[in-house]
């Protein structure tokens, strides 16, 4: 397999989700659908690792891409995004099947929109007949050129043992890595298996400025990854995280409801209560460092107005922002209502602080750990 040529292949057109089913014809020979919308492959009779990329591109409407070369770089003429993210990792992983390591790999739907694929599969994931010997779970959807991911939504999601031995391995196998633990990940879909998988990481696969016109892909770092991951021992990587004691967040995107009419219909929560006072809402809320320890903790409406109000105006001065009518915010997730009615996931709070840092820190009287509860009304409504 040609490894520049591949990933050109596959960024020749951008894929919202909902337009993955035009890649099929890219998937290796052999592939499942998995049930839930998702796509998968296995090699070998039981694997103890997963590797994982996604399908769909962070777009709204499918385009082509005019390639741009400039150096070790791929770019776009600037009127589309690229779709390294994840385009990159559908290349390594195609690779790595092409070679025959054993592993299950996926191929999955709408993590740009929260994870979808992903999400469904974890829902159903101990009634998984791969379940019994997946330990560990490589997602190749990262920025940049030296990161083996341990954190992703506010919680480990592989031990320090496993990230610096695969991180060795990696350096170790003379194509010039330089892989080093990285706590600062954000959300891909590993972080669906962190309550499921012991160890589950994301590594980077050399592209920049993802989600935007300007993104880019060093395209000789890629071709080093694919040498460099199958030339490992992937079998006997140490596992040594309990997954079982993992406190990370774990935030149901495809819950959220549907909008139309006047505005989000939430459905029925999960919870039985809501909040007794106006001011706040169960609705509501983050997750801070306190005292040391990541806690969840609601913000009260003044302040998730105040928030609001500025990703509004920061979201319409974006280049694909002028068609944005109005946001929905918790303080944890954005969403988006176009003008024609339609919303879309934008993405979660630790995301939007890489653009806007006021959102890095919240006035403490802002935040409660808890909120006095009532019992919740059997009658659901909208949300305007």
């Amino acid at each position: 397999m040609r490894i520049t040529k591949k990933f050109l292949q596959l960024t020749r057109f951008t894929y919202p989700h909902g337009t993955e089913l035009g890649l099929l014809k890219n998937l290796p020979n052999g592939y499942q659908e998995d049930g839930h919308g998702n796509y998968y492959l296995l090699i070998g009779e039981k694997p103890s690792t997963m590797f994982t990329c996604h399908l769909d591109t962070a777009d709204r409407t499918q385009k082509r891409v005019n390639h741009v070369f400039v150096g070790d770089m791929i770019k776009t003429d600037g009127t589309s995004i690229l779709g390294a993210d994840d385009k990159a990792g559908m290349t390594v992983i195609s690779y790595m099947i092409s070679k025959g390591i054993p592993g299950l790999y996926y191929f999955f739907i709408g993590e740009e929109v929260g994870c979808v694929g992903s999400g469904r599969l974890s829902r159903d994931w101990k009634n998984n007949r791969f379940s019994d010997h997946i330990t560990k779970c490589v997602s190749f959807d990262r920025r940049g050129t030296d990161s083996v991911i341990t954190h992703q939504m506010f919680g480990r999601c592989c031990s320090q043992t496993f990230a610096l031995e695969l991180a060795k391995r990696m350096n170790d196998t003379g194509n010039g890595m330089r892989m080093v633990p990285d706590s600062t990940g954000i959300l891909t879909d590993s972080a669906k298996f962190m309550d499921l998988i012991p160890e589950c990481t994301n590594i980077s696969v050399g592209y920049y400025n993802e989600h935007s016109h300007t993104e880019s892909q060093n395209i000789e770092f890629l071709k080093r990854l694919c040498k460099t991951v199958v030339n490992m021992d992937w079998e006997t990587l140490p596992v040594d995280r309990d997954q079982n004691s993992h406190e990370g967040y774990e935030d149901d995107y495809e819950d959220w409801g549907f909008w139309g009419g006047g505005g989000i219909s939430a459905g029925p929560s999960k919870d039985e209560y809501v909040s007794d006072d106006k001011n706040w809402s169960v609705d509501n809320f983050t997750h801070v460092s306190l005292d040391g320890k990541t806690t969840k903790v609601y913000m009260n409406n003044e302040q998730i107005t105040l928030e609001k109000n500025f990703i509004f105006d920061w979201l319409k001065k974006q280049d694909d922002g002028c068609d944005v009518f109005d946001i929905i915010w918790n303080g944890h997730s954005l969403y988006s209502e176009s003008t024609n009615g339609k919303a879309e996931y934008v993405g979660n709070r630790n995301d939007l602080m890489e653009y806007l840092p006021e959102l890095k820190t919240i006035p403490r009287e802002c935040i409660s750990e808890k909120i006095t509860l009532k019992k919740k009304e059997k009658n659901y409504g909208f949300y305007c």
